[in-house]
């Protein structure tokens, strides 16, 4: 305490205080707020933050999504010691601003803290945060936890008196929504205000509601007052450290890491600059049949593949008319699918005769051509620098399906067979385990592919590991379901190289709206088999349905085989084999904002039947950011601690962080606990993903780079 104090007089001290522009900060929980309190505040549209908060004996690691304008989501993993064991807490937060501020409103929030989860922090708010010159004041109403310090009865039993008490301890093994203890017992006030004296130091107090019972009682701190304080510094614009004093007798620090998927830390992409339109000559005469010439083509192949290649696109085929050419070609630069066609439909009007008044191209991902971009030459010529080309384009072109395109007519020699391999460093993480909570793998990785024909693709994967930080002995999993997933900490821990995949797929398209895909070998780290797949997606639709089936075996812990496996520690090992049959209904959904949707209904791993949902915000850089929660047959009680399987993920596009075109990206999945209930294969490539952007609502999204 005496340093905190010590700090904030020397700021004052000093005489040269400028007072700023009010500013977001978080609290000790990770969310826009004061110390511990929650405020009405929000962080720009898709902030995400990551924060470490540290005072005493609890540690809280949380990571926040500004998920739309008004909605905050956040994920928690604390550290919380008690007398003789160390609690490892997950928990989910929810926040939604239900209005703005104005001149004579303030900005009023209603949020839930740690309603999935064991109830550690679990509590509820409604906070109102108002601008008051240079100073936000911000006061609410909580419950739950946040009603620990001097409560009175809940204002809302006077809408029914359910709301007058709450019921204590959580059932089951935690993870359920709670909803039957929202907003009910006793309710408190809080407020507080932030103060920013320095452009980049902001000082904070606040009266909370939260007396730190449990805490209290386990010997954290002694609870002297309900006045916190707090000083934060921005250290950069995404970096933020705070210093903050509790209760009266507890010192705590936070750091702040804050990035947003809208804007690259690199600023814009730097393009290679294209090849500009160039007009025909109408005067020039060109031969009538001049397209069943075969030295012609030659020639105009032979032109094209090597400025497409340098463009990172390469041709895969030419279909010709006299008027009409239809190029395939498969895009492995660019993001953005309509940024590739733009180049290709560019350097096409470089090379084609003047009599060839339509150019089309037809994307095609990783074997499967999903659309065919139909593009009026004239167009091209005409909208190329105008100051509402890429709109003036979009109008004048027209996208179908490509399913009746003769491609195998149109294939270029050469092509096939492709093979291609990549080698360097590769990291691996094992999160939530109560032995090891952060498990770091450092090894090599070696990936190969081989793409004898059209539409087939050979992949594997070997991969050694070099350093770690595992334990000697893993945990065994508690799991009285079949272990499907749960032994993964025994598969992550082979010792040599491990042959993580080795797979055979064949993908192609049985006809209009449809997509097929077969897929045989070691389909994944811990299974393999056989995998079918089909999908029905319209060209020009939001929706598709599709529907997968695979015939698995588990895999030995070394990857060499499938073997029974063996569990070696002592009285838990039994010899053991598992294979299964799997499949899913699946519903997909593209809303404009860039929200995706994704219903799963059928048997998972374990035998099990149930639905999936996933939801995911997609930016037009790439970057992803979602979520999913999976209910099955298997009862609460019966799937263990966590109740029900439910995780985060990511996608990370490479071009965002490098500053330079790239395809590649980074998946990144948090998973609280990984139990055996509502288990899906991992599956590589699956349909829908691979042919979504070359449709045209897709298409459309990103249309504006067309030109770029």
């Amino acid at each position: 305490m005496k340093l905190f104090w010590a700090a904030l007089s020397c700021i004052f001290c000093t005489g040269h205080i400028s007072f700023a522009e009010p500013r977001l900060t978080y609290n000790s929980y990770g969310m826009p707020g004061l110390v511990d309190m929650p405020s009405a505040q929000s962080a720009p549209d898709a902030e995400l933050s990551f924060s470490i908060s540290q005072a005493g004996k609890s540690l809280r690691n949380t990571l926040m999504f500004q998920i739309s304008p008004r909605l905050t989501g956040a994920f928690r993993y604390s550290s919380i010691e008690r007398p003789g064991s160390t609690l490892y807490d997950r928990s989910f937060d929810l926040r939604y601003r239900l209005l703005d501020e104005t001149d004579r409103r303030p900005a009023i929030a209603v949020g839930l803290q740690d309603f999935i989860g064991t109830g550690v922090y679990s509590g509820e708010y409604i906070a109102a945060s108002k601008k008051l010159g240079p100073v936000v004041a911000t006061a609410g109403i909580g419950w739950g936890r946040l009603a620990s310090h001097n409560s009175f009865d809940n204002p809302l039993g006077l809408i029914s008196s359910q709301f007058d008490s709450r019921s204590t301890g959580f059932t089951g093994t935690g993870g359920r929504i709670e909803a039957a203890r929202w907003f009910r017992g006793p309710a408190a006030i809080f407020a507080g205000v932030a103060w920013p004296i320095t452009d980049r130091v902001t000082l904070k107090a606040e009266y909370s509601a939260d007396a730190y019972t449990q805490e209290v009682s386990d010997g954290h701190f002694v609870y002297r007052s309900p006045v916190n304080l707090a000083l934060d510094y921005q250290i950069k614009p995404t970096i933020q450290l705070t210093a903050y004093a509790q209760h009266g007798d507890e010192i705590g620090i936070l750091a702040s890491l804050t990035s947003n998927p809208k804007h690259s830390p690199n600023g814009a992409t730097r393009d290679p600059a294209p090849m500009p339109v160039l007009p025909r000559a109408k005067a020039l005469v060109v031969p009538a049949g001049w397209s069943k010439i075969p030295s012609l083509r030659s020639a105009l192949i032979t032109a094209l593949t090597p400025a497409l290649h340098q463009d990172g696109i390469q041709l895969i085929g030419l279909s010709l008319t006299d008027t009409v050419a239809i190029a395939t070609v498969e895009n492995h630069r660019y993001q953005s699918q309509p940024q590739a066609i733009g180049h290709v439909a560019r350097l096409l009007s470089n090379v084609l005769p003047a009599s060839v008044d339509t150019i089309a191209v037809v994307p095609m991902v990783r074997g499967i051509a999903g659309s065919q971009v139909i593009l009026p030459r004239d167009a091209l010529e005409a909208h190329e620098t105008t100051a509402t080309g890429a709109a003036d384009m979009r109008a004048a072109t027209i996208v179908t399906d490509a399913a009746a395109t003769d491609h195998r007519a149109a294939a270029t020699d050469g092509v096939y067979p492709q093979f291609s391999w990549s080698f360097g460093p590769d990291a691996s993480a094992s999160l939530f385990d109560p032995d090891n909570p952060v498990a770091l793998s450092l090894g090599a990785k070696l990936a190969a592919e081989w793409v004898p024909a059209r539409g087939i693709y050979v992949t594997g994967t070997v991969r050694q590991n070099i350093v770690d930080n595992y334990k000697s002995t893993p945990r065994y999993s508690d799991s009285i379901i079949t272990h499907v997933r749960s032994d993964s900490t025994f598969y992550e821990r082979a010792n040599g190289p491990v042959l993580q995949d080795l797979t055979a797929n064949y993908r192609f398209r049985p006809g209009t709206d449809l997509y097929g895909q077969f897929s045989v070998g070691y389909l994944e780290r811990m299974y393999g088999g056989l995998s079918a797949e089909v999908l029905w997606k319209p060209v020009n639709s939001k929706f598709g349905l599709g529907f997968e089936v695979s015939a698995v075996r588990q895999r030995s812990f070394d990857g060499l085989g499938f073997a029974p496996l063996t569990v070696t520690t002592a009285g838990l090992g039994a010899p053991r084999s598992y294979d299964t049959i799997t499949g899913h209904f699946s519903g997909y959904y593209a809303f404009d904002n860039g929200l995706h949707a994704q219903v799963d209904l059928g048997r998972y791993l374990a035998k099990d039947w149930g639905m999936s949902l996933h939801l995911n915000r997609e930016f037009l850089n790439g970057w992803k950011v979602g979520a999913y929660a999976t209910l099955t047959d298997i009862s609460f009680d019966d799937f263990g601690e966590g109740s029900f399987d439910k995780g985060i993920f990511m996608e990370i596009p490479t071009s965002w962080s490098i500053g330079r075109p790239s395809r590649v990206k980074r998946s990144i999945v948090i998973q609280p606990l990984l139990r055996d209930g509502g288990a899906k294969l991992n599956l590589a490539d699956r349909l829908y993903d691979l042919v979504r952007d070359t449709h045209e609502p897709q298409l459309d999204a990103q249309w504006g780079r067309f030109w770029r």
